[in-house]
């Protein structure tokens, strides 16, 4: 698709020019058209989802989303065993290519159909272990399917990224977001009537869990039709070609397994708080804590733009010219110390703001808000080096870091949840940050002084 290179997003340029980058900056057309279309379609998609998210927070209270939250995590972490990086691999294959391959996509969707399965009957347990809190046990079930269609979305979304054609995914996720926010809004005004007329069992916790399954259900609706659209925008690009064939199989285990294993476990240190505070201090503090850490994870959106732009470039530098990566990377890295940094410190010191937004029941999360301030500029630049180390090849290092960062994150929440609460929980993510934070700077430094990657990098050869 034929697109006029725009400036990059304002608040990015803005920044950049701050920091004395200016036409310094090694951005390439491409990057800068990719970075506008993805910058607009995420704030089009954060401001949707935010707008039916603060309004379920405020209809379920803080006990109501703590539900909804463990259930969710639940879903996402097992989720990922559905992808294990495989996603990643496409667009890092289409990048170092320049065209996407109809049998590597296909062969890659067909294998994550497959381990789809193994994914709903661990779901399926999950929802069985849980059945004497049948709210939780239905949450979980929805949940399982709505966590389904957005990894397959997203699975679409890096095939438009190795591409580089971020148009296309910023039409897929604004039109997902919207259909969340339409549906999601509707639902919840609908069953909120319905609870406050008095035709449900009445106020309390029976009324609350029927908002809360209507919720869950409207995720599911709106990722079914988000992906028959996005399955239709894909057609454009290529004609996946289902299938599985042995050398594909035996690459997916070299070079992708280790990848998968890694992320699956950096999500298990994310989100492994989640579950551990809903079996320690109970489904109040989990909903508080998580209505904190949701602020993070918008605020996440930055590095995903910056990323999502310049990964296929930094992997297509490693291989043409070690001198052009560092220069980007170096870029990449300084434009987002100080977007963190500005997006650290009102959390920090005004973090009363969120209580104003989702009512006086969600007064206990700015302790928590506070704590996790600390965080943001962690995760923005972490976003950055562990991309890195996948450009690099990598990945059985990361594989090691992530597994050893669950031990050092379920040991600090051990320790400081039964304690400190959620208060705790954002320690505990904080330190962790911290230790990633110190391996990654460690291995991209010596990655970037090597000699520049062979197009047919294999993992094994790299490290």
């Amino acid at each position: 698709m034929a697109v006029d290179a725009p400036t990059p997003p304002a608040a990015l340029q803005a920044t950049a020019s701050r920091a004395g980058l200016g036409a310094r900056l090694p951005f390439t057309p491409g990057i800068r058209r990719n970075l506008a279309w993805k910058g607009g379609s995420v704030v089009v998609e954060k401001l949707l989802r935010l707008g039916v998210i603060v309004l379920a927070m405020r209809l379920l209270g803080a006990e109501g989303w703590g539900r909804y939250s463990f259930a969710l995590t639940w879903a996402l972490l097992l989720v990922q065993g559905t992808d294990l990086g495989l996603a990643l691999f496409i667009a890092r294959e289409t990048a170092r290519t320049g065209r996407p391959d109809p049998q590597l996509i296909g062969e890659v969707l067909t294998l994550k159909g497959a381990l789809s399965l193994l994914y709903l009957a661990a779901m399926a347990g999950l929802v069985w272990w849980h059945r004497d809190e049948p709210v939780v046990a239905a949450a979980l079930a929805i949940c399982t399917f709505a966590a389904l269609g957005s990894s397959t979305l997203e699975a679409i979304n890096h095939v438009f990224r190795g591409v580089q054609d971020l148009a296309l995914e910023a039409r897929a996720n604004s039109f997902h977001a919207m259909l969340q926010f339409v549906i999601g809004c509707a639902v919840l005004a609908g069953a909120a009537v319905v609870w406050e007329r008095g035709l449900t069992a009445g106020p309390g916790e029976s009324g609350e869990a029927e908002i809360l399954i209507a919720y869950a259900l409207s995720t599911v609706a709106a990722a079914c039709l988000a992906l028959v659209w996005s399955g239709r925008l894909l057609l454009r690009v290529t004609r996946p070609r289902p299938g599985l064939s042995r050398a594909n199989l035996v690459r997916f285990r070299r070079e992708v397994l280790p990848l998968g294993i890694a992320i699956v476990a950096s999500l298990i240190y994310y989100k492994v708080d989640i579950v551990m505070l809903r079996e320690l201090r109970g489904d109040t503090e989990t909903g508080l804590y998580a209505a904190g850490y949701k602020a993070l994870e918008l605020l996440a959106v930055v590095p995903s733009i910056l990323l999502a732009a310049t990964f296929p470039a930094l992997s297509q530098a490693l291989v043409r010219d070690r001198v052009e990566s560092r220069r980007l990377h170096r870029t990449a890295l300084r434009l987002l110390v100080i977007v963190g940094l500005a997006a650290a410190v009102p959390l920090a010191v005004i973090p009363h703001w969120l209580t104003a937004i989702l009512g006086p029941r969600f007064a206990g999360t700015a302790p928590m808000l506070q704590a996790l301030a600390p965080c943001v500029v962690l995760t923005f630049v972490n976003y950055l080096e562990t991309h890195m180390l996948v450009a690099l090849g990598l990945v059985r290092m990361q594989m090691l870091l992530s597994i050893a960062l669950i031990g050092v994150n379920v040991a600090a929440n051990l320790v400081l949840i039964p304690r400190y609460g959620g208060v705790g929980a954002a320690w505990a993510t904080a330190l962790t940050e911290l230790a990633l934070l110190a391996a990654c700077l460690v291995l991209v430094h010596r990655g970037l002084n090597r000699a520049p990657l062979p197009p047919n990098l294999a993992t094994s050869h790299a490290e």
